[in-house]
């Protein structure tokens, strides 16, 4: 599955990198922000975004806004350590598929790509 990451955190883009790749994912691009994420994903055509958040240029819940006119059906995992309950409301009624919270496992990782790809699915 070709997966899009979107974090302003180099160390969390390759924690996320490297527990795809040890669970047969490809990666296929990563970005810093929504902005360039929303670039990369026109190019790259992902399967599914994990998406941050709290980025500089452009948030997560300004991404998902912007990207749901285009594309109503990639799923969206947001992986975040926020909990604001407010932002998670919104970020579920603007189209997020699931949330992971930070940190987190490989199993876990799995585990919520397989339930969000199977919801998609049907």
């Amino acid at each position: 599955m070709r997966i899009l990451i979107v974090d302003d955190s180099q160390t969390m883009r390759l924690l996320q990198r490297a527990a795809l790749e040890q669970l047969g994912h490809e990666c296929a691009g990563e970005a810093v922000n929504g902005a360039e994420a929303l670039e990369k994903a026109a190019i790259c055509s992902p399967e599914l975004i994990l998406l941050d958040l709290r980025m500089p240029v452009m948030d997560g819940l300004t991404f998902v806004r912007n990207y749901r006119q285009r594309d109503r059906h990639t799923p969206i995992i947001v992986v975040t350590s926020e909990s604001d309950k407010p932002r998670v409301i919104e970020a579920f009624r603007l189209g997020v598929t699931d949330f992971l919270v930070k940190p987190f496992t490989p199993d876990t990782l799995a585990r919520r790509i397989e339930d969000t790809t199977r919801r998609a699915a049907g």
